[in-house]
């Protein structure tokens, strides 16, 4: 029996199962997407596993690329004024930075004194006691108990850090020596990649040619061209603060007299690059060194200072000096460090600043052609 053609009947069928198509489509996103927000912890964890691995395989090659980027105006800028090839003057500039490496160690080594430093490390846990119980009676003697508790934290804390340094040591010095080839052969790397730059850039303007439509290539060059003005202010800018926080931090330890202040000052500056790491490595130097001299209460002038200069870089000079090497208000530094923070930890803390200022370049741009 033939059954009568209805296209009505066709239509309504299409329309019900285009519909339940679409409706499951939706479906299976909104669940997507939920489920990456439930589970975005998770995510990033495993995306951070990632890239993390990515980077340790070819670290030397990332190291050398970020040293290259560093100096690169100045190789730039000796070609430019000498005439030199790019050889030269990248053997000119690691050069310099060389003499001053020298040059820092032998003020470090003769303008400090090593024997006294030796003598008072045999008397770290005595000075450390001392200043537990001075502040402890100090604390006991005003009722204060919480603060009390707190002192005895911080003490047993100390002595764990001490002895787990003791323990692994040996692991330290492996991993120092690992990461020192590491660093040698990234500038090595670094060396050659300035030295090559024209013949790597015809490589790479060769093969985007090949893979690449002409309007894509312009895109991308387009967008590494903004990523490398907001890079290279973000680096300049956070050069700066680094600068800034290492002559406070070594001016402030040498009026309170801790051994080795300028040392200490400029590693501190300089890590701030590091959120969250700068800080606690100035702390834990500033007050180390100041127990070491074998006086406690310099111990605490020196973490207060470490505290309040921070808090000043924080809340002052960061979102100044950064925001202006960038673009960005200092609201808006401060808003993009807090949020990256809150979901992305120290990384996203790192990479917030100049991820919203190529952003921000980018929608200024299309604004500007609408």
């Amino acid at each position: 029996m033939n059954l009568p053609w209805d296209k009505s009947y066709f239509k309504v069928c299409f329309y019900v199962i285009f519909t339940f198509i679409c409706v499951y489509i939706i479906k299976n996103v909104i669940d997507g997407i939920v489920y990456a927000f439930v589970n975005l912890g998770d995510i990033y964890a495993v995306a951070m596993d990632i890239v993390l691995k990515v980077c340790s395989v070819f670290s030397i090659i990332i190291a050398g690329f970020v040293i290259a980027y560093i100096l690169k105006p100045a190789v730039n800028k000796i070609t430019e004024k000498t005439g030199f090839k790019r050889g030269t003057a990248a053997g000119i500039v690691y050069g310099i930075w060389a003499a001053a490496a020298v040059i820092a160690v032998t003020i470090l080594v003769t303008g400090e004194r090593f024997e006294s430093i030796g003598e008072n490390l045999k008397n770290y846990g005595r000075n450390i006691n001392h200043m537990y119980n001075e502040m402890t009676a100090f604390f006991a003697n005003r009722n204060m108990e919480h603060f009390v508790r707190i002192t005895e934290n911080i003490k047993n804390s100390i002595f764990d850090y001490a002895e787990k340094f003791e323990e692994n040591a040996l692991n330290m010095s492996k991993e120092a020596v690992s990461r020192a080839v590491t660093f040698m052969l990234s500038i090595v790397t670094s060396f050659y990649m300035l030295k090559d730059e024209e013949k790597i850039t015809e490589g790479l303007k060769k093969y985007s040619q090949a893979f690449l439509s002409e309007k894509q290539r312009m895109r991308i060059l387009r967008l590494i061209k903004d990523i490398d003005i907001v890079m290279s202010g973000y680096v300049r800018g956070q050069l700066t603060d680094g600068a800034i926080m290492a002559g406070l931090i070594s001016l402030g330890l040498s009026l309170i007299k801790v051994p080795f202040a300028v040392p200490i000052g400029i590693i501190s500056g300089f890590s701030n690059i590091i959120p969250y790491f700068g800080s606690i490595a100035g702390f834990c130097l500033s007050v180390s060194m100041a127990l070491v001299s074998g006086e406690a209460v310099r111990a605490v002038y020196a973490g207060i200072l470490v505290i309040v200069l921070q808090q000043i870089d924080s809340a002052v000079i960061v979102p100044k000096v950064v925001g202006e090497s960038v673009k960005l208000s200092p609201v808006m530094i401060i808003i993009s460090l807090a949020v990256a923070g809150k979901l992305f930890g120290v990384w996203g803390m790192v990479f917030a600043v100049p991820v919203v200022a190529v952003v921000k370049m980018r929608v200024d741009r299309y604004v500007e052609s609408r």
